[in-house]
């Protein structure tokens, strides 16, 4: 049966005994029924019970799960009608003078998250309990993890399990209560540890202390290869075994491993046999385990272990999987988060290149950055000469290697560019697939090699060795950085597509003739000009600007002239505007200004040294030996003094340019100056 046993002594003690280790209320309830109005119960439960209608949900809520709890014979958790989280505990009391009966301790009334001590006050509202006596019994209530809260109930059960297994003389029960309450207080903090290497020392120092342990250690299976690592030592010979490690297929350690329970010896043979340095006579293993398989020792060394107290140690063992396997999923998951944080970063910061001549340095620096990797190359195929080429390189000097070319299907690459699969490799000796001495620029002999492909076309390498930790590539790192070889295949592949779509986008907006935009590129920027400056209620200018005398001038040295003339005129406009304004060519002899966040004066500040410098500028054209000089009008319109839309504004500046025509030509007119 599946129930706590104790001596008839106790049932009236230990709930005060749990309440002080645990710093919670515990009830013991002889009957299959809660009463409420304990004079040792909870003051959130007390508040509410103050009130009829309180007793009786509270008497209605905990009686439910106390019959639960004998019927079934285990631990009920539940949450009562205020938010309170609680849990009943079947024990059965066993004496000489009378029938053994079955009874609960009932306790917890913990809150687990903001949301519950708000439900709380909305019931204690509804109940009608005075709100300065609700603020005042809620203030410094601790919110508390649910989980930890279920294990610390769960390490209660299973601890005193044991206490109240067997009636035995006081003198033994007393000093079980000693080590069983030690062991329940060790427990119930457990889940608080804010490392892992905190737990471990816990552990071992509860054993070294209770059980008067000479040496003990803690170890805890490797993620990646079949070993047991230590992680923590206590008593003798802590310089001797402190990174120690030892394979689960090595005698002692494989038979508590394959049959998963405590295995001791006290033959030298098989302690040297498994690794243990010399000088050590006993060895006593207790498995840890997790899910059915084991994924700690507990090794007690040189130290004579009572029968009774092996139980009780392995009932310790026992309960203190649950925090380990947390501990073991926690690291894992904040392995992956930290992994997937990295993964994040680099996939962003190589979107972030796509554009950039820093793109293939990002893609090697941020791969070895998530794979830890001190060193690292990527290449690329190129398409004239058919082989692969270094773009970028990690802790190697691109200068040096510059000058290596790969054939596909060549050395370690070009295998993996001609094949398209990647390759992890643990030792580069002794793998059967390469067989080969290792380079002495290489710290360690492990190395991982991946094909950045586009589909089924391979257009690249990434390699990447020499673990910072030393230790080799694992099946896991493969599965990360596949995702930033694939990322970075596309990437390669954009910045092409993105160089190719630059220049087909210059060339569509820009006049062939002058290097100037294009109308139409003009009338797109001159409406989203328009729309900012009515945004941000403020002024933008507009110059139309046209030849003076340039049909006489094509007439008397023929369109190629004109086509040369035409391009310096647009030299001397880039050279007069500033690098936020936006100089077009409107048409033929036509040309336009947009003058951002400008107004009428300075836009005629603009203009005027446009014309100046048009002036004095002479200009040669081919077969013609000397200079010719061109001058041009200008018309100017700002928005929004002069117009209220694009329209409007295009044609107030033609009309300022017409007047400046009419009034001599090689001159600047403003729109309403005349």
């Amino acid at each position: 049966m599946d129930v706590i046993e104790y001596s008839e002594e106790l049932p009236s003690k230990w709930p005060d005994t749990l309440s002080k280790i645990t710093g919670l209320t515990f009830l013991i309830c002889k009957e299959d029924k809660y009463h409420s109005s304990q004079e040792n119960e909870n003051p959130l439960c007390k508040l509410l019970q103050e009130h009829t209608a309180g007793r009786a949900f509270c008497e209605q809520d905990c009686t439910g799960p106390l019959v639960q709890a004998i019927k079934k014979e285990e631990s009920v958790f539940f949450k009562c009608y205020a938010n309170l989280n609680n849990v009943a505990i079947p024990v059965y009391i066993n004496s000489n003078s009378k029938p053994g009966r079955q009874n609960v301790i009932l306790g917890g009334r913990i809150v687990s998250s903001y949301d519950d001590l708000v439900g709380y006050r909305g019931v204690a509202e509804r109940l009608g309990c005075e709100q300065n006596r609700i603020i005042e019994t809620v203030k410094g209530v601790p919110i508390r993890d649910i989980d930890k809260f279920k294990t610390s109930m769960d390490a209660i059960k299973s601890t005193t399990s044991y206490l109240l297994h067997k009636t035995k003389l006081q003198k033994d029960i007393e000093e079980k209560i000693t080590k069983t309450s030690t062991i329940i207080k060790v427990l119930c903090g457990i889940n608080a540890f804010e490392d892992e290497s905190e737990l471990y020392a816990t552990a071992l120092n509860t054993l070294g202390i209770l059980f008067d342990a000479r040496t003990a250690m803690f170890l805890v299976r490797d993620s990646v290869r079949d070993i047991f690592v230590t992680k923590e030592v206590f008593g003798h010979g802590r310089d001797l075994l402190s990174g120690f490690t030892v394979s689960e297929t090595k005698g002692i350690i494989w038979e508590a491993v394959v049959r998963n329970e405590v295995v001791s010896s006290n033959d030298l043979f098989e302690l040297l046999r498994a690794g243990l340095p010399n000088g050590f006579r006993s060895l006593k293993v207790f498995p840890l385990s997790v899910k059915g398989g084991v994924e700690g020792l507990i090794m007690i060394l040189d130290t004579p272990i009572m029968q009774e107290d092996e139980e009780l140690i392995q009932c310790f063992c026992r309960t203190i999987s649950a925090p380990l396997e947390n501990r073991i999923l926690l690291l894992k998951r904040e392995t992956y988060v930290k992994r997937g944080i990295k993964v994040l970063e680099a996939l962003q910061a190589i979107g972030s290149q796509i554009d950039s001549t820093d793109l293939f340095n990002a893609i090697v620096e941020k791969a070895a950055d998530v794979a830890e990797a001190e060193q690292g190359s990527l290449m690329l195929l190129e398409e004239e000469t058919k082989v692969l080429e270094i773009k970028a390189t990690r802790g190697l000097n691109l200068a040096i290697l510059n000058y290596i070319r790969i054939n596909p299907g060549e050395g370690i690459s070009g295998i993996v560019y001609e094949k398209g699969v990647p390759l992890v490799v643990s030792n580069i000796e002794s793998d059967d697939r390469i067989s080969r001495q290792n380079r002495i620029r290489y710290k360690t002999k492990s190395f991982i090699s991946l094909p950045l492909k586009i589909k089924d076309r391979c257009i690249g390498v990434l390699n990447l060795s020499d673990k910072a930790n030393g230790e080799y590539f694992s099946d896991l790192d493969l599965k990360v950085l596949e995702t930033i070889a694939l990322y970075s295949a596309v990437a390669i592949e954009r910045r092409a597509y993105y160089q190719s779509s630059l220049s087909l986008r210059k060339i569509s907006i820009t006049d062939p003739v002058t290097g100037l935009l294009n109308r139409r590129y003009f009338e797109e920027r001159i409406a989203e000009e328009m729309e900012r400056s009515k945004r941000h209620k403020r002024p933008f200018s507009l110059i139309i600007l046209d030849l003076d005398n340039f049909k006489e001038f094509n007439d008397t040295y023929g369109h190629l002239a004109g086509d040369e003339a035409l391009k310096d005129i647009g030299h001397v406009i880039r050279r007069c505007i500033r690098i936020i304004d936006i100089g077009a060519r409107y048409g033929g002899e036509e040309f336009a200004i947009i003058l951002p966040t400008t107004d009428k004066s300075d836009a005629g500040l603009i203009g005027k040294r446009i014309r100046e410098e048009m002036e004095k500028t002479p200009f040669t054209v081919k077969g013609i030996g000397k200079a010719l000089k061109l001058t041009g009008s200008l018309g100017i319109a700002t928005f929004p003094t002069d117009a209220s839309s694009v329209e409007e504004l295009i044609n107030n500046a033609d009309r300022a340019l017409y007047k400046a025509k009419e009034f001599g030509k090689n001159r600047v007119v403003l729109f309403g100056n005349f």
